[in-house]
């Protein structure tokens, strides 16, 4: 019999440890409060684009 010459691609060989990128997380996997931190400046602009519209335009607050 001989042994195949081709990976299988168990994890457990040694020609895989370290040959692979490292995969990024998703953000979906981050904690809920570092999510958070993560969209606060896309909020804090959003909410200073919309005030400043407001007052070029000259609307009242409410």
């Amino acid at each position: 019999m001989s042994h195949p010459t081709h990976d299988h691609g168990h994890p457990h060989t040694a020609a895989h440890h370290g040959s692979r990128p490292r995969q990024l997380r998703s953000v979906l996997a981050w904690p809920a409060w570092l999510r958070v931190l993560a969209v606060l400046p896309l909020l804090l602009v959003l909410w200073l684009a919309v005030w400043w519209a407001n007052a070029a335009a000259g609307a009242a607050a409410w």
